[in-house]
């Protein structure tokens, strides 16, 4: 899971030795151990931007961490609350658009499908940032796949929703969506989310065989968070269903 961390440090470091520190945290998955220190260096430099991208990050992997769901909550509320300050300060950075895609694509993931689809739009600016800003980071990939993936497999009803709030709706495409899990798994081939999303989408563009092939290589990883344990169970569960037909 390096690639998270792959380009976090930003330009202008003040206090290298600090980062040198938490970085290393935020890379061995150490989240709770960054907190009080970036606290405290956000409150002695405020709306310093290396800071405040690195609490967004923190407080978004920390949502993942936790399966309480109020402490779930909590910390993606947090992570919003930087990343919003960040994107004030700089609005062309490329982590700040990574992160900001990252935390407000988790946020409307509990909200009702219409703003799900009113959202699209923003995640796909941020997203494409990104991309533009970050082209070797693995992850941006990914939400882009994911972007695309979950827009091509909206209900009837979703899509005449989408219809009624934009005069120009948000496409997505299965091609398209395999084209961006194809090359963040190139970048990062040791991340298990890729491959399920990976897999997929090869099962929609009705390549089954391929599918199986890809989600046999993805229960070879660990699972870090909660919803890459589902991920890796989906796919366990896929696998045996082929098996139990096989014989």
């Amino acid at each position: 899971m390096k690639y998270f961390f792959l380009s976090i440090a930003l330009v202008g470091f003040l206090f290298s030795q600090d980062f040198k520190e938490i970085d290393s945290n935020l890379e061995n998955r150490n989240f709770e151990d960054v907190i009080i220190p970036l606290n405290k260096l956000n409150t002695e430099y405020p709306k310093n931007l290396d800071v405040l991208v690195r609490l967004s990050a923190a407080h978004h992997l920390l949502s993942e961490k936790t399966y309480d769901k109020k402490m779930d909550s909590y910390h993606l509320n947090k992570a919003m609350d930087y990343i919003n300050e960040a994107i004030k300060i700089d609005s062309t950075n490329g982590q700040v658009h990574k992160w900001y895609a990252l935390a407000y694509g988790k946020k409307l993931e509990n909200l009702p499908i219409r703003s799900q689809i009113e959202g699209a739009k923003i995640i796909e600016f941020h997203s494409m940032e990104a991309i533009k800003k970050l082209p070797n980071d693995p992850y941006c990939y990914n939400v882009m796949g994911q972007w695309h993936y979950r827009l091509a497999d909206l209900g009837k009803m979703s899509r005449g929703l989408a219809k009624i709030i934009f005069e120009e709706p948000p496409q997505g495409s299965f091609d398209i969506a395999l084209d961006y899990f194809e090359k963040s798994i190139k970048l990062e081939p040791e991340y298990i989310g890729t491959y399920y999303w990976l897999g997929k989408t090869y099962q929609k563009l009705g390549r089954f065989n391929d599918t199986l092939a890809i989600f046999e290589k993805g229960i070879q990883l660990s699972p870090p968070y909660k919803r890459e344990e589902a991920f890796y169970q989906e796919m366990v569960k896929i696998l045996k269903k082929n098996d139990r037909k096989k014989s």
